[in-house]
């Protein structure tokens, strides 16, 4: 699934801009090691770094930030008043940033070295926006986070650069992605969104722009580091995938600019995925009711298998393939991908569906709240975020989705 490479660029590397967008005192603790990771990016083309944040408290890292603002040339801090949102922090950034291309991280990412040429060379290419790969740096700190790594792996060694491979398009995932100036400029981001980037990324389609996905790419952030904190962010991902399906299915479904083949991808991306876990929950009571009419289950039987593939075993193929394509530094833990597989065979499969399905009643019903992932160091100390812990973010109005 590893796509041919882009010819070496035409001309030299451009100026280029990376916009780190914070939420201050939930990433307080990581900050200041991944502005210091963007500063040591080498690029030939030069490189600005953009810290745009939000806080609704002052802070005291605000004062070190500050005065890394002060030391290095190439660093732009930049504090959003009534900020509520990361979207709002980007298209805030985006009136510094003066590069010709311009690289989008959450705060806790931490991209390879030469990331911006790789980049560039797809961009040249014709690209209006690159998807990286995103690796799971700490891994190694619980059960949860070497789940969370290698469902990582299936994300983006598997299912983004499949979707592009079968369908001819990627998607922007929110991080670790490169755009032209210009096109990020037109498409901004929209806050009323819980899912900016993939609303950005259909709207892209719709203009008939182009998003390739390199999965050699990568940026290392961290895993969430609780149950709670991952329920949260996973339920904010669904619901944010659910408002952009019933808002532009059918028009980007529609959209005179997309090929047949495009088109499948769109109904499968928008539509499928909203189906299939209403669809699996009924398989159970299925295989129940063949049992009763036909006095026990016949193992052997077509419609037992097909149910069989369809709930319980696509979860460890998943994890076979994110292991045979997996990022080195991950594949290398096998141990990883054998508790996955386990659990996306007894739980956690069913699990991400209970989350889709709850997401879609949540949205239904008008419930609609920004929860806060948690983001720490490690054990290293650091700022107490526990205030942020459990803040949310009012969310948008109907009207305001619609839009």
């Amino acid at each position: 699934l590893d796509p041919a490479r882009p010819p070496v660029p035409s001309r030299p590397a451009p100026r280029a801009t990376a916009i780190i967008a914070a939420y201050l005192p939930n990433e307080a603790d990581t900050i200041v090691e991944t502005v210091h990771s963007f500063l040591a990016q080498e690029y030939s083309g030069g490189l600005q770094v953009v810290l745009a944040y939000n806080t609704p408290i002052r802070l005291e890292i605000e004062d070190e930030l500050a005065a890394l603002d002060r030391e290095h040339p190439g660093l732009v801090v930049l504090k959003v008043p009534d900020s509520t949102s990361k979207a709002q922090n980007v298209n805030a950034a985006l009136r510094v940033a003066d590069g010709e291309f311009v690289g989008i991280f959450d705060a806790d990412h931490h991209p390879m070295t030469g990331a911006f040429d790789r980049a560039w060379a797809w961009l040249d290419d014709g690209a209006d926006v690159v998807q990286g790969h995103c690796v799971i740096r700490n891994g190694e700190d619980s059960a949860l986070a070497k789940l969370v790594a290698v469902e990582f792996e299936q994300i983006y060694a598997v299912a983004h650069p499949g979707r592009a491979t079968l369908f001819g398009f990627g998607i922007f995932g929110g991080s670790n992605g490169y755009w032209r100036a210009s096109a990020l400029e037109r498409i901004r981001l929209r806050g009323p969104y819980l899912t900016e980037d993939i609303e950005a990324s259909v709207r892209v389609l719709e203009a008939g722009g182009r998003i390739v996905n390199d999965p050699g790419l990568v940026s290392r952030e961290l895993a969430p580091e609780t149950p709670k904190a991952l329920w949260n962010q996973r339920m904010r991902w669904a619901q944010g995938w659910f408002q952009v399906s019933v808002r532009h299915f059918w028009s980007v479904l529609g959209s005179p600019v997309l090929s047949l083949r495009q088109r499948i991808g769109v109904a499968y991306l928008l539509g499928w995925r909203e189906l299939y876990p209403w669809l699996a929950l009924l398989a159970w009571p299925l295989l129940a009711f063949y049992a009763w009419r036909d006095g026990g289950l016949d193992l052997s039987s077509p419609m037992f298998l097909l149910l069989t593939l369809f709930t319980a075993v696509s979860g460890p193929l998943q994890t076979l393939a994110a292991w045979r394509l997996a990022e080195p530094e991950v594949r290398r833990h096998r141990r990883w991908f054998v508790g996955a597989a386990l659990a996306n065979l007894f739980f956690y499969t069913e699990l991400k569906n209970v989350v889709n399905r709850v997401a879609q009643l949540k949205q239904l019903r008008g419930e609609r709240r920004w929860v806060v992932t948690p983001r720490s160091a490690g054990n290293s100390g650091g700022v107490d975020t526990s205030l942020d812990a459990d803040s949310v973010v009012a969310a948008p109005r109907d009207e305001e989705v619609a839009a």
